[in-house]
């Protein structure tokens, strides 16, 4: 990955983190800044703007709902 389209930050670890990052990283291994980069891609997904379905507005515009029992043959 090259640094020309990235934004470079600088984040502090106390030392315990900082152990739990390298053991983290050497056991998927990947560098520890690679290892971050997943992990905040990960976690930043859920900020992520989504387009809606098209299909969404398909089920409120109808107007009849079929009866279940046609699907079940009556049974419940």
């Amino acid at each position: 990955m090259a640094l020309s389209r990235k934004k470079a930050t600088t984040i502090a670890l106390d030392p315990e983190a900082d152990h739990l990052l390298t053991r983290a990283a050497r056991e998927r291994g990947v560098s520890r800044s690679e290892f971050i980069r997943q992990q905040l891609a990960l976690v930043l997904e859920q900020y992520r703007r989504h387009p809606k379905p098209r299909s969404a507005g398909i089920v409120r515009s109808l107007s009849e709902r079929g009866d279940e029992r046609e699907l079940f043959g009556g049974r419940q």
